[in-house]
């Protein structure tokens, strides 16, 4: 009752209990800091949020005196604990274990999109950037040829960080599959246009320039009703916008052949990646454009990887798309498999196009094209010998659809614009390549991070 006095039995209980709670808290707290100096047991890379985590600092001089040091000891510290990755599935599961979690929900937050404008104001928008563009071409013709410099990475974790910001940070989830919302962003579409058609200008009768501009899964796979109701931006109209304002640039039509497509799996449901069998219809858009033959999906080689669960489901722990998980399909080029790759750090690395990653992690599949995202790759077709080459700039998304064009040239380059600081309008023209073709995902290129990174490497 109300102010009715504990007896001493009580107070003894009540004391016993409070001890008992610190005596358990101050274990878990010697524990942890135990676990947070086995230095050999500390994460390099997270399998959930597919990335490479933070590195020990360097110490110098300005840092220690300025403070940034210790800032970046810390963040390095709390990014890089012991059983990181299994601590936050824990958390996931313990989150989702409050409730039921509903069938069809969204995540996150819904953001505002620029306007996306009309055709007749991207026309004059082109014609102001291509007397720039003109100029700078100009400008570059007694340019000489720079040494390609060696391999080096960026610091890639705010740009990753970024991307996936930019990938999961609106779901639409709906019967085990998650979808993200795109939103449009205008600084970001000027920096990239300008920086392709830039780009183009100058390597005019040497190198043709194509951009594949890749819708994400909501795009291409849900329904106008449901776009609408979603909110976010017309991504047809984003990418049809693009490629309006982009000058002596081959673009390739991704949006609507999907769309033809969407009764077949061109997307996981558990990951935010598209399929190779997507890529492929792309690919034959490419080859098309190009005037060139493409092959059959039948006469490859084809290998599948299962039980896949993607970023998507590492993010959310859904109990659905747990109960369902993708396969990955892969088709092997035939002209070779073979492939080196080079490492952040420098090292090379003898690997294959297609990777039979048969007993890796459920999260990890999709990492069977190309080895992944590495500075610079390189595969060599031993059937042809014309000097035919070409130059894929991408992110993640290219990763699939690289295999599809290994039987069409001499040498296929592949470069990820997080992880290198080569120029690649330098590169091109040291190796005389003739089609430099940059895939991205509309999503990612919304960011003005992304967009300033891939602008900088066109300079």
């Amino acid at each position: 009752m109300k102010g009715q006095r504990l007896t001493n039995k009580q107070k003894k209980t009540i004391f016993t209990f409070r001890k008992f709670s610190v005596n358990i808290f101050a274990v878990l707290m010697a524990l942890g800091a135990v676990a947070g100096l086995m230095f050999f047991l500390r994460p390099v890379t997270s399998e959930v949020e597919k990335r490479a985590l933070t590195e020990f600092p360097k110490p110098s001089v300005s840092t220690l005196l300025n403070g940034q040091f210790f800032s970046d000891l810390s963040l390095w510290y709390s990014d890089t604990y012991p059983m990181r990755d299994a601590l936050i599935a824990g958390a996931q599961k313990l989150e989702g274990a409050r409730g039921i979690t509903p069938s069809t929900m969204m995540v996150g937050s819904r953001q505002k999109s620029d306007e996306i404008p009309s055709a007749e104001e991207a026309e004059t928008e082109t014609q102001e950037q291509t007397a720039a563009q003109e100029q700078t071409a100009a400008d570059t013709v007694d340019k000489q040829e720079q040494t390609v410099e060696e391999i080096s990475a960026p610091d890639s974790r705010a740009m990753e960080a970024e991307i996936q910001k930019q990938i999961q940070q609106n779901l639409y989830v709906k019967d085990g599959a998650a979808y993200s919302l795109y939103y449009y962003d205008q600084s970001a579409a000027d920096i990239y246009t300008t920086a392709l058609s830039k780009a183009a200008a100058e390597l005019k009768g040497q190198t043709e320039v194509y951009s594949i501009l890749v819708p994400n899964n909501s795009g291409a796979m849900l329904t106008e009703e449901e776009l609408t109701a979603l909110g976010g931006a017309d991504q047809k109209q984003a990418i049809d916008y693009y490629y309006s304002l982009t000058d002596n640039v081959k673009t390739i039509d991704t949006i609507d052949t999907l769309r033809e497509h969407n009764n077949e799996y061109l997307y996981f449901r558990t990951d935010h990646h598209w399929t190779q069998l997507a890529a492929y219809y792309v690919y034959q858009n490419f080859c098309e454009q190009k005037g060139i033959q493409p092959n059959q999906l039948s006469d490859f080689k084809k290998m599948t990887f299962s039980p896949f669960l993607g970023s998507f489901y590492q993010e959310l722990q859904n109990k659905d798309m747990a109960a369902n998980p993708d396969s990955v399909d892969a088709y092997v080029p035939m002209a070779t498999n073979d492939l080196t790759f080079w490492e952040k750090d420098g090292s090379k690395v003898n690997w294959n196009v297609i990777r039979d990653v048969t007993g890796w992690n459920q999260n990890s599949l999709y990492s069977c094209f190309i080895g992944g995202d590495k500075p610079l790759a390189v595969i060599k077709n031993p059937n042809i010998s014309d000097g035919s080459s070409c130059v894929v700039v991408k992110e993640s998304y290219g990763n699939c659809f690289v295999p599809f064009l290994v039987d069409h040239y001499q040498t296929v380059y592949v470069i990820d614009f997080r992880y290198t600081q080569n120029n690649v309008m330098d590169f091109v023209k040291k190796y005389h390549v003739q089609d430099l073709i940059l895939i991205n995902n509309i999503s990612i290129i919304a960011s003005e991070d992304v967009s300033k990174t891939i602008a900088g490497l066109l300079e």
